[in-house]
């Protein structure tokens, strides 16, 4: 497969690119809520009859990809907050991918609660690679927390003079950990349908 052929670094970059365009759509989703026109209640509809399929997707693409980054020839070793991630990313993709199947709109009464701490942990993760958190002993003993194996779009290193230096639109992992539990949470929580509890299984009666 074409996808298998690409570098590890090649792999980041896609990988960024779409956390781009998750969190673009986690703005949009709000601007939506925010802004009660005509096309923003159209929009919410659409996101609302497809919410499980679209938030599985990101949860398994996530899930895939951070598989990829530590399984395949990159051999990137997971950190320990890389970990604590996957716990909650990699439940929430199972039980997404059910709860599509099974159209179960429940589902995101567990999900949500588990985005919500992946998103949390990220954010801990994000201010760990920026230095704004001290690393403990046990992260730094082990795969450091702090340093991330690649950035895309953006430095994080130390200069000569040992300064910190966080330049451009740096994306790590953590982002795009952070990236996907938001477009998750977002989705999931998308208004119901102006007609009906389900646009898609209730449709309007005919008049």
């Amino acid at each position: 497969m074409r996808v298998l052929a690409l570098s590890a670094p090649q792999m980041h970059d896609a990988g960024a690119a779409l956390a781009i365009v998750c969190m673009a759509g986690v703005v949009l989703m709000v601007a939506a809520r925010l802004v009660p026109v005509g096309p923003s209640f159209h929009f919410l509809d659409v996101l609302h009859r497809y919410q499980l399929a679209l938030a599985a997707l990101v949860a398994a693409t996530a899930t895939l990809g951070s598989l990829w980054f530590s399984e395949s020839s990159a051999g990137w070793s997971p950190c320990r907050f890389c970990w604590f991630q996957r716990i909650f990313m990699y439940s929430a993709a199972v039980v997404l991918i059910v709860a599509a199947f099974r159209r179960d709109r429940g589902a995101r009464w567990y999900v949500v609660p588990l985005a919500g701490i992946g998103s949390l942990l990220s954010i801990w993760h994000i201010l760990l690679e920026h230095r704004v958190i001290e690393e403990s002993t046990t992260c730094s003993s082990l795969t450091s927390c702090a340093t991330p194996n690649y950035v895309s779009f953006g430095r994080l290193e130390f200069n000569a003079d040992g300064q910190f230096i966080s330049s451009g639109f740096p994306i790590t992992l953590a982002v795009m950990a952070l990236s996907a539990f938001a477009a998750i949470i977002a989705l999931l929580l998308a208004p119901e349908p102006l007609v009906g509890d389900d646009a898609e299984m209730h449709p309007a009666p005919a008049t």
